[in-house]
């Protein structure tokens, strides 16, 4: 049987009742993070123009919202425009073992196919979960090698994702679900060369993600057929977009059903590439222990290598970021905010703040190299390691095995209600958040989704 057809058996036989209420907790919490982070992406000027493009294709108004807007999209197209709202800041959560951005794909297609196909809150959760179990496997057993192509893995591992969770909605049957799983091997794309220029369209590949799965979805029911064989064929997915000497099929269908990957997600707390997350981690300790940048001569990071090609490549380029979305991606800046502020908010990557020279002169000091291979924990950690050298000769090493906001380090239900309350401050009245929090922490109990998203329209 091949790997397209056991994953479509287990989506199709994916109950609500069958999935562990832990899981299913983990989900409501993902997508209510996820939510509050998309809330607030409409701020981002990366967003306007995603908005208006979809408004200027002819046939896209429809009746499903586009958030914290007061515009209405057709499904596929509000799902496009919701996903890009919800990855357009990096605080949207991320699956570390596979490095997927999965909840920024997901929330948006089951909310907004869910609200078309009348679907209930536990129907939502349970495609939503199904995406989560397919994205994160397909990332897992390509070895996190679709960036060492130039691969963005959340736009490669994503789109099945979120074709599982889209079939689901649909009623796909196993034989429709396998055809849908090879439509998206011709659809799995995204580079990263938008770090060469700091561009927009890493936003779109969580929203291309989503309504073309959503589509996929609707041609394999209405009878359009894929390569069974998409994952381990000769020209199949492990061949053409990872590296197959690392690859490992058989993972696309281990433990199902036994381990949740669902529950492996982690929630960011700072508004950046999360791959940054532990020297950031590391650089606000230090300012906790009493180091201040007039102390410093240099702050040398060691970092895994794929990694560093996306927050300290090429190095120059980091020092100064062209703008706030460089920002995001130059670890020199993000250490220097951690050791000169203590942390790191939305208000960090205003156009004044990414212009603040005693960030800049801290940046400069910042050097790195590679780790080497087997000794860091990444990709299940993004682990942070800084050497600080003094200019009075001391030297300071200060490691975070496990960055804040990993599964095994992570944020209470407290910080997750903190940062959604935080996210759509001054978006949202208090009264309005509180409604939208409250339905999505009682997401299980809806008897049809429009009960959450017709909240979600300004």
């Amino acid at each position: 049987m091949t790997y397209s057809r056991q994953i479509s058996d287990f989506i199709c036989a994916l109950r609500f009742d069958t999935i562990p209420e832990r899981t299913t907790v983990r989900a409501r919490q993902l997508m209510t993070d996820t939510l509050g982070v998309g809330l607030a992406g409409p701020r981002h000027p990366n967003f306007e123009p995603a908005l208006k493009g979809a408004l200027a294709v002819p046939g896209t108004g429809g009746d499903h919202p586009v958030i914290g807007t007061d515009r209405r999209l057709t499904a596929p197209y509000a799902a496009l425009v919701n996903g890009v709202a919800c990855h357009v800041l990096d605080f949207d959560d991320t699956h570390t073992a596979s490095i997927v951005h999965g909840s920024a794909i997901l929330t948006p297609l089951v909310l907004a196919l869910g609200e078309e196909v009348h679907a209930s809150g536990p129907e939502v959760l349970t495609a939503f979960v199904a995406g989560w179990e397919v994205a994160a496997r397909v990332g897992i057993a390509s070895g996190n090698s679709f960036h060492n192509r130039g691969f963005h893995s959340t736009a490669i591992a994503g789109i099945f994702g979120a074709t599982a969770a889209a079939g689901k909605l649909l009623g796909l049957t196993a034989c429709q679900m396998t055809n849908a799983l090879g439509l998206c091997g011709s659809q799995a794309a995204g580079i990263t060369e938008f770090l060469s220029n700091n561009s927009s369209s890493k936003g779109y590949h969580v929203g291309w993600a989503a309504r073309t799965a959503m589509e996929i979805a609707y041609l394999a029911r209405a009878g359009a057929t894929g390569p069974a064989t998409v994952f381990e064929g000769a020209n199949g997915l492990f061949s053409t977009h990872g590296l197959p000497e690392i690859c490992r099929p058989e993972a696309l269908v281990e433990d199902f059903g036994t381990r949740w990957e669902t529950e492996n997600v982690s929630i960011k707390p700072y508004p950046c590439c999360h791959f940054a997350h532990g020297a950031l981690d590391c650089a606000i300790a230090l300012k906790e222990d009493g180091i201040t940048p007039d102390r410093i001569e240099r702050v040398h990071a060691i970092i895994d290598e794929v990694a560093a090609g996306f927050v300290c490549k090429p190095i120059e380029s980091k020092y100064v970021p062209s703008n706030a979305y460089g920002a995001k991606f130059s670890l020199p800046y993000l250490v220097g905010l951690g050791l000169i502020d203590g942390g790191a908010d939305l208000s960090s990557f205003s156009d004044a703040a990414i212009a603040r020279k005693d960030i800049l002169d801290v940046a400069r000091k910042v050097t790195y190299e590679d780790a080497e291979k087997g000794t860091t924990g990444f990709p299940k950690y993004f682990p942070g390691h800084l050497v600080v050298h003094l200019t009075d000769g001391q030297v300071i090493e200060k490691r975070v095995p496990i960055n804040c906001g990993n599964p095994d380090l992570p944020l209470g239900d407290d910080e997750v209600a903190a940062k959604f309350y935080g996210n759509v401050a001054g978006v949202l009245s208090e009264a309005r958040a509180k409604t939208i929090f409250e339905k999505l922490v009682a997401l299980d109990k809806l008897k049809e989704i429009t009960g959450l998203t017709r909240e979600l329209i300004d």
